[in-house]
């Protein structure tokens, strides 16, 4: 006999705790900037997805209505120009609609869709991109990726090039230990969470696309110390407060990888009371990401050390970061994808 679904004896208690639930209040200290192209980026986008069947079903259609990419992209990326803006909202476009495919459908409990898809994806993003006609890309996402990779290459420097691919595939194979979770019915305990989460939601790829569209570009050498930290820090201030957004939704969807509902396993607590706890990590992380940003601009200016070889790539490096949480958490207190408390639909 087959376990029950994930959150099935917990069903009344979670519409109970889910009616009186709040998203906690962050203060975010790090300034809010938004690029002038959010309308253009968002119907030049949207044109996009649709060019490659992205919107062919209600689902898809309601979620990219929900997302406003647009706006995302110009508060995530400020600094970028009208080409980068809309280049980085067909990404947002995209990786949203392949996490929710996962994240929400059967796709997510089916390990062989998953590798079958994936292996697609991994042959989008040869080098070089494969071309539009490319028979082993059947998959409207996959085609829509190649061509996103297409375009990002055209425009992006050299180390921008080599990391992107890899920090995508690295996110796919975090996606296959998430497919496993929901397999198995289980929710991550808090040590597997935290480390998953570092990388099963495409944000070292992100911070590539940020870093090329905004001219950062940290040396190598740099990229495994304290830089390397402020991107993992940044990439968990995103994350774990998104947890806090949709609850609702990973609770409808059975979807396990959550902060809030990991801490309520861990920890025997309420769903409010978890979610507080979770506002409390991210807090902590702010602090420890406002240090190590401080600590970097410290080391730019001492001769003797390795970050003053390039403080312009560093400090614009850590200004960027700073500039991308404050837009983040801008964007995911207003869109509409994360207000949402009824019209759920099938991936």
């Amino acid at each position: 006999m087959s376990p029950p679904p994930l959150f099935a004896d917990s069903r009344e208690a979670d519409r109970a705790a889910l009616a009186d639930y709040r998203v906690p209040r962050y203060e975010v200290p790090f300034p809010v900037r938004c690029a002038p192209y959010g309308p253009y980026a968002e119907r030049a986008a949207l044109r996009w997805a649709h060019e490659h069947g992205l919107d062919r079903s209600p689902a898809a259609a309601q979620r990219l209505a929900d997302m406003q990419c647009g706006l995302f992209s110009c508060l995530y990326c400020p600094r970028a120009d009208r080409d980068g803006s809309v280049l980085m909202a067909r990404w947002i476009v995209w990786l949203f609609l392949w996490d929710d495919i996962f994240d929400d459908g059967p796709r997510g409990r089916d390990p062989a869709a998953f590798q079958r898809e994936a292996a697609q994806l991994d042959h989008a993003l040869t080098e070089p991109p494969p071309p539009p006609d490319d028979p082993a890309l059947t998959l409207p996402l996959a085609r829509a990726l190649a061509d996103l990779w297409r375009a990002f290459r055209a425009r992006a420097p050299d180390s921008a090039r080599r990391r992107f691919p890899a920090s995508v595939r690295i996110y796919l194979r975090a996606m296959a230990h998430e497919v496993a979770h929901r397999v198995a019915g289980e929710v991550p305990d808090l040590d597997t969470y935290i480390r998953l989460r570092r990388t099963n939601a495409a944000t070292r790829s992100s911070i590539d696309m940020m870093e090329a569209l905004q001219g950062v570009d940290v040396p190598d050498s740099l990229r495994h110390g304290l830089y390397g930290e402020l991107r993992a820090c940044a990439s968990e201030l995103w994350l774990w407060s998104n947890d806090t957004y949709t609850v609702r939704k990973d609770i409808h969807y059975r979807n396990p990888h959550n902060l809030v509902l990991v801490l309520r396993e861990a920890r025997g607590l309420e769903l409010q009371d978890a979610a507080d706890l979770a506002a409390y990590m991210v807090e902590q992380r702010m602090r420890e990401f406002a240090l190590t940003a401080e600590r970097l601009r410290t080391l730019v200016g001492l001769a003797a050390d390795p970050h003053a070889r390039a403080p312009h790539a560093v400090l614009g490096g850590v200004r960027m970061l700073e500039e991308s949480i404050g837009g983040y958490f801008r964007w995911q207190h207003t869109t509409s994808r994360y207000r949402r408390s009824s019209g759920f639909l099938t991936p």
